[in-house]
């Protein structure tokens, strides 16, 4: 059956999180090391400096209640079941696909908010796209049902019967 969990796009909590972990991370780190670091989390830190104390408290409330959310969700459905993601995997190096997306989580909405609400979340691949690339499957847990997600999702692999195509490339390319 097709279901919502009912909540709306949660990048602005997500941000505030991410960004404040970055410029924590940032902080403990010396000048050689930040040079190693990726441009996009280094700007990320910048912004995680801005967060006032009432701005990141916002966040934890609002983290709270989707988590709340998704609990009571939970209650009916075992698993949230979605794509990995919405587009199809483009060139190393790119932090976007084009011109059209701002940033990485406007390519990954259905992965982060996971993230945010600690919920247990595995990819599992589901087939091909036109193209011959990797399409997946994302299966979501109640927090702390790691154990379920981890069965459910090789259950469903097992039964797809697809190829392992990227774990033999992998290999042959390993000495």
């Amino acid at each position: 059956a097709e279901v919502n969990p009912g909540f709306a796009d949660p990048v602005e909590v997500f941000s505030t999180f991410w960004f404040a972990g970055a410029a924590r991370i940032v902080s403990r780190m010396n000048k050689q090391q930040r040079q190693l670091l990726d441009p996009g989390f280094l700007e990320g830190a910048e912004r995680g400096l801005k967060i006032t104390l009432t701005e990141f408290q916002e966040a934890e409330a609002m983290r709270f209640e989707l988590s709340a959310l998704m609990a009571k969700f939970h209650e009916n459905y075992d698993l949230l079941v979605t794509p990995t993601m919405p587009i199809a995997p483009f060139p190393v190096g790119r932090n976007v696909p084009d011109d059209s997306y701002k940033g990485w989580v406007d390519w990954t909405p259905f992965t982060y908010p996971f993230n945010l609400t600690q919920q247990p979340a595995a990819s599992i691949p589901s087939g091909l796209d036109d193209q011959g690339l990797p399409v997946g499957l994302q299966l979501v847990g109640a927090r702390y049902s790691d154990t379920s997600v981890l069965a459910a999702a090789y259950t469903i692999e097992s039964r797809l019967g697809l190829p392992s195509f990227a774990r033999s490339r992998f290999h042959a390319a390993t000495p």
